[in-house]
Formats: structure tokens, C-alpha cells, sequence
């Protein structure tokens, strides 16, 4: 059962997952994630990761037959909630890496609730009731973009490992009101009250912290950041960054309530804070494949549509 194709010349330099999207627009997500990691999605003969670039020209094996794509299209995922799509940046079978979207919990706050876990849990077809994809880092709610979850209790304790080791780099584009310099080193102490979930800059309780930023964009009212978080505190960039001036846009919690206000009325609803990459710098075996690849994640459209408002780009930036 399957069968073979070969890789058009318009297609040449593509991800092989977004080929396959096209070519077969009916197959369930979770259909074709599981091929890639059961490793029965095949380039000249090889397996391939469904992050992987082809050339034209290239045969590519996939275990499927066209007429079956229907029947499969109408069997539900089975026993995790939260069957909406989330985009998968890269998988294997070990780690899973999506672009989660915003107004998505990375855990869930009840039993049975939907979070990035359930999604990607859909998205992978999980079977294995002993581990559920396992988010190895924290983002907010409203905070969109690349997170990265184990898919085995090894990959999570090495990755853990790795992230207290500073392994792996976490990049973020944040849209802040004001004009910033051009870069920048915060590293006030924060401190997190448990009664009302603020934190706040303490340097005599507060645990240390470390962001250094870099200007890609501005204007005299906004600016557009890379932001490098060297620790990985509760709020930490949202923080860091109103403390010196220029608080994240939509940011109710530590944000200009004026600013907002006026956001507002554009259509920007949360902080604009987004997970652009995660950096493997470091990563002992057995995810040594993963050291020194880095993966970025699109910016939601609320995000896009206010940097193409402001005729601002990313991709000629190195963000």
C-alpha cells in the first residue's frame, strides 16, 4: 500500500510536509504527522522529518493510496479534546515544536481542558496513554508562538537539562510603545506575589533576571524588539520592559492604559508579545541531531497587520 511521486521543479527548495499539504489537501493533519514519525515518508529512500527542504526532481515515497484519503478523513481523533489544528514547526520522536496560537494555554487549568498538549496531541494521532506531549517551557495565554514539547520522558528530562544549562535559545518580537535605543541589557530583579499573580522589580526579594534586547523597527510612538531572554522568569519580558518605559502594546496587566486604549480601536486585544525562534545550541544525546537547528515561528495575523500597517518587515532583518 502507498504510493510515489516525484517533486516538481516549482516546488524545488520546499518543506516536504507543505508539499504534501497541497497535493493532498483532504488527508487529516494527524494522518500525515504520524507517517513522518513512523519515519514512512521516504526522500530518494531516506526518511525524512516533516521540516525537511527537497529538491525537484526527488522521488518521494508516502504509505498512503488516494482512495482511502476520503475514508480516513472522517475517522475523529479519540480520546483528547481539543481536535482544533496548531501548526507543526517540526517533529520526531522525541520533540514536537508548534506555533502556538494566542488565547491557548500551554497546559491546561482543568482536567480535561484544551491547551497546546491536547492539540498537538490531536495533530500527532497520540495513542500512548503512559506520557502526553509535555511542554518544556511556559508561555503565557496570550503570548503566541514557538513552543516546544516532549514526546518522551528522556527527551523531557534532557531538555530540561539543557534549558537550566543555557542549551537552548529563546527569541521573542515584542511591539512596545515608545521609541527604544537601539539595544539594551535589563537585569533587575523580579519577584512574583502568589496572591495576585503580579510581578513586580525587587531587588531585595526579587530572583534574577536577564533580557537584552535589540530595536529592529520604530518611531517615536512604537517599536518593534527582538528580545533575548536569558532567564526564564514569570512576566519577565513584559516586566523588564515596562520598567524602563516602554511597556508591551496591549498589555493590560503592566501596560499604558492611554496606549492601550487607543490600540484598541486597531484591533490589538493582548500584549504583542510572539515566540519568534528556539535555538539548540547545546543538547547531549540522545537529541544531539537537534544541536545547532533553530526554528521560527510566523507571527499571528494581528501581529503581521500592524507591522504591515507601518510598512515594517522581518524577514531582511535576520528576525
Amino acid at each position: 500500500m502507498g504510493q510515489t511521486f516525484k517533486i516538481s521543479e516549482h516546488d524545488e527548495g520546499r518543506r516536504i510536509d507543505k508539499i504534501i499539504r497541497k497535493k493532498w489537501p483532504d488527508l487529516p493533519l494527524s494522518a500525515m504527522m504520524r507517517a513522518f514519525r513512523k519515519g514512512m515518508v521516504r526522500v530518494e529512500g531516506r526518511k525524512v522529518e516533516c521540516s525537511a527542504h527537497v529538491a525537484g526532481g526527488s522521488t518521494v515515497e508516502v504509505p498512503w493510496e488516494d482512495e482511502v484519503i476520503l475514508e480516513e478523513r472522517q475517522i475523529p481523533v479519540r480520546g483528547m479534546p481539543g481536535g482544533s489544528d496548531i501548526e507543526v514547526i517540526y517533529a520526531d520522536n522525541d520533540v514536537c515544536i508548534v506555533n502556538k496560537p494566542w488565547n491557548l494555554l500551554s497546559q491546561p487549568d482543568s482536567r480535561g481542558g484544551e491547551s497546546a498538549i491536547s492539540r498537538t496531541a490531536a495533530m500527532l494521532d497520540w495513542k500512548d496513554s503512559s506520557f502526553l506531549p509535555t511542554p518544556v517551557h511556559r508561555l503565557d495565554r496570550n503570548t503566541s508562538g514557538a513552543l516546544a514539547l516532549a514526546l518522551n520522558g528522556t527527551a523531557l528530562r534532557t531538555l530540561h537539562e539543557a534549558w537550566r544549562k543555557g542549551g537552548v535559545g529563546k527569541t521573542y518580537l515584542a511591539i512596545v510603545a515608545g521609541q527604544t535605543p537601539l539595544e539594551g541589557e535589563i537585569d533587575s530583579p523580579l519577584h512574583k506575589s502568589g496572591e495576585d499573580n503580579i510581578v513586580q522589580v525587587d531587588p531585595e526579594k526579587g530572583q534574577k533576571a536577564l533580557t537584552r534586547f535589540r530595536r529592529v523597527e520604530g518611531d517615536a510612538s512604537v517599536s518593534l524588539l527582538s528580545v533575548e531572554l536569558l532567564t526564564g522568569r514569570p512576566h519577565q519580558a513584559r516586566v523588564h520592559l515596562a520598567s524602563i518605559g516602554h511597556p508591551l502594546i496591549g498589555d493590560i496587566k503592566y501596560g499604558d492604559k492611554r496606549i492601550n486604549a487607543e490600540m484598541r480601536i486597531l484591533g490589538i486585544q493582548r500584549p504583542m508579545l510572539h515566540s519568534r525562534s528556539i535555538e539548540f545550541r547545546g543538547v547531549r544525546e540522545p537529541l544531539e541531531h537537534l544541536a545547532g537547528k533553530r526554528f521560527l515561528a510566523v507571527p499571528p495575523g494581528d501581529f503581521m497587520d500592524f507591522l504591515t500597517r507601518r510598512g515594517w518587515r522581518l524577514y531582511n532583518r535576520g528576525v
